[in-house]
């Protein structure tokens, strides 16, 4: 006998996506809890001819999805609760970087996230997980993406459900070739 979870009859039925199926990467879907990771690469920057500076797009890494099975409300925030960012192959020079979501997708690279909201990364304000609102007072690690490892947090920050496409930033200046480095990033969201 299946589990409800996985059969598709059932109102309990998880959505499990193969990776760039919908436009998803590796994307699982339990109800309204999002479980999706984005794989990055720098092969194809332009630092080493054009200058990043603090907070200019690396790379458009795709969207969330923000989708709700048939029989929810629709969803008024997304609320981000962990993220885990790992640098699979160094840049070959000091990066430091972050995470931004924006309403506007596919910004060009070397340019600003329209609107941005910084989800992960230094200057990202982890809320506390009361649902007070209120701030931890501690600070979200730098992703340093000049060394293999990973680096994890619970920023419980809340954006719009218009706020779907994620880009990986630089938070260091940057006029050097870093087209060495590659990256993933898991985020656990909730669509609510």
């Amino acid at each position: 006998m299946r589990s409800d979870v996985f059969n598709k009859n059932s109102n309990e039925y998880g959505d499990l996506l193969a990776k760039n199926q919908s436009g998803a990467n590796g994307l699982i879907q339990l109800g309204n809890l999002k479980i999706q990771t984005f794989i990055g690469s720098l092969a194809s920057t332009t630092a080493a001819t054009t200058q990043y500076t603090s907070n200019d797009i690396m790379q458009y890494m795709g969207a969330l999805d923000v989708s709700v099975p048939d029989g929810y409300h629709d969803p008024q925030k997304i609320l981000i609760e962990r993220a885990i960012f790992s640098c699979t192959t160094a840049a070959g020079e000091t990066l430091i970087g972050n995470f931004q979501l924006s309403a506007t997708g596919g910004s060009a690279e070397n340019g600003g996230v329209s609107t941005g909201t910084e989800i992960f990364g230094a200057d990202a304000s982890m809320v506390a997980p009361d649902g007070s609102g209120g701030t931890t007072g501690y600070t979200e690690a730098d992703l340093n993406f000049n060394s293999a490892g990973i680096t994890y947090a619970s920023p419980n920050i809340a954006v719009a459900t218009s706020k779907v496409h994620l880009y990986a930033c630089a938070h260091t200046t940057l006029n050097a070739d870093a087209t060495a480095g590659r990256f993933m990033l898991k985020l656990e969201y909730s669509v609510i």
